[in-house]
């Protein structure tokens, strides 16, 4: 090489390294949790896309270079999690106690979080989520309570944080009881966040309006709409609430972190709801596509995607009432489904007759149930015989009938063991891969903010 191209090298090198590219530094990092999301719920999601809609999951493209992970989730005192305990592993690093926020194992000491280290960068930072602003999950992040129920102090410390995007549900955490509110202070924290210098957004029209942060969007009193439901509301997608919090955390200087969730994947599951689970699941697909499509127009993005755990034990099964031979899923049944179990549940009411039942089912399946099955929903007869692991009086029952019609089964109506998928792209990724804890997902992502010295080693692989 001549002594121009030693220097044109020399330059590029350097250019290479002020972007991070060798350093594995991410000026952004994108982080998207699918609750509840294992790898039934996306396998099953997969077959539904490719079978009814032709086409792969965007996360597929995250997968295909085989930066991928089996995950473990287990926490300091129980082998099968909740979101508080498993959400804040991921934001801290150290296993913490059921239903604590981001605190260590005496339940009473604050561990920083992913979040709190990149605003101590100077990064922006967002928190979105289809359930509530004041979850679990995104609770982890910017928050740090002993018992993940006060979720009055999560909306007030989400504030305090002043964290630059905040969009989800549950307003009512945010609202005094005067207003239709569950606060008991009396606070109006819209009004102190308008004070404060928030853009407030209840609409998916209020939000696309909003040209600067920080911006608070809360779109419901209780959780947002499931997916299959979302038609019939104002509220915003979560593609939708993703493209706005890109664009606007992508103005800051120093990058941003931002923590975007499928929060009613877990809901759906919860109540054994195959086509609202599949449909929340595509619609996070969709937003893991829109920060894919991010990252390709901005080198230096880390995107990541995992679940805090899994819910249900979903799963394809193989029979129909008659065949002899196995068949999978009726997608095409699943497809015509109108309404979610909870649309379903309200319209039933407490102890439905029989009637009712089955006018309900042929309305929004177009399935026409036996008189036995009318009566295994009448009578609840499976969660009867498991009442600790089926919350959700009738559901389980509806979706064990339901079951030889559509062909996705679920084992439970609680959380399970069952391992998670990690999967990513962008400065950092590389140390996706094998089997890992949930724990360590919080040192990727530290590392990976982190501004690197040239010429410094790579990181260990232990964050613990």
């Amino acid at each position: 090489m001549n002594g121009w191209g030693v220097r044109v090298f020399a330059l590029m090198w350097a250019v290479l390294l002020s972007f991070g590219v060798f350093a594995g530094e991410a000026k952004n990092v994108i982080l998207l949790i699918g609750d509840g999301m294992g790898m039934g719920q996306i396998g099953t999601t997969l077959l539904y896309s490719r079978t009814m809609l032709g086409r792969d999951l965007r996360m597929v493209e995250l997968m295909k270079p085989g930066r991928t992970a089996i995950v473990l989730n287990d926490t300091a005192d129980a082998m099968v999690t909740e979101s508080a305990a498993a959400a804040g592993q991921i934001a801290t690093g150290k296993r913490m106690l059921a239903g604590a926020i981001s605190m260590a194992e005496d339940g009473k000491t604050p561990l920083p979080t992913l979040l709190e280290i990149a605003q101590g960068q100077g990064k922006a930072v967002g928190l979105v989520t289809t359930s509530g602003i004041t979850d679990a999950t995104p609770a982890a992040f910017a928050a740090h309570l002993a018992k993940r129920s006060d979720e009055a102090s999560a909306a007030e410390q989400e504030l305090q944080h002043r964290v630059d995007v905040l969009m989800g549900g549950r307003r009512q955490f945010f609202l005094p009881e005067s207003a239709g509110g569950k606060r008991k202070d009396g606070r109006d924290l819209v009004a102190e966040a308008r004070a404060a210098g928030y853009a407030y957004a209840s609409t998916a029209e209020e939000m696309q309006a909003v040209g600067q942060t920080p911006l608070l969007g809360l779109f419901n009193t209780g959780n947002m709409s499931f997916e299959l439901d979302r038609a019939r509301t104002q509220e915003p997608s979560l593609a939708a609430m993703t493209v706005k919090t890109l664009q606007l955390l992508s103005v800051s200087k120093k990058g941003f972190f931002a923590m975007i969730e499928g929060g009613r994947i877990d809901h759906a599951a919860h109540r054994n709801d195959a086509a609202a689970t599949i449909r929340d699941t595509l619609a996070f697909d969709e937003a893991v596509g829109v920060a894919i499509d991010f990252a390709k127009a901005h080198p230096g993005t880390l995107v990541l995607v995992t679940a805090d755990h899994e819910t249900g034990g979903m799963a394809i099964i193989g029979h129909s009432k008659t065949s002899k031979d196995y068949v999978g899923a009726d997608f095409k049944a699943i497809a015509g489904i109108s309404a979610s179990f909870e649309v379903v549940l309200k319209e039933l009411g407490a102890k439905p007759t029989p009637e009712r039942i089955r006018d309900a089912v042929k309305q929004h399946f177009a399935i026409d149930l036996t008189d036995a099955e009318v009566d295994t929903v009448a009578r609840d007869t499976i969660k009867s015989l498991d009442p600790a692991n089926y919350n959700y009086d009738l559901l389980h029952s509806l979706a064990f009938v339901l079951r030889p019609y559509l062909r996705v089964a679920f084992v439970t109506q609680t959380h399970t063991a069952a391992p998670l998928a990690l999967f990513g792209a962008g400065p950092g990724a590389e140390r996706v891969g094998g089997l890992m804890h949930n724990t360590e997902i919080f040192g990727l992502i530290r590392d990976a903010m982190t501004p690197k010295k040239r010429g410094a080693g790579k990181a260990g692989l232990s964050s613990r």
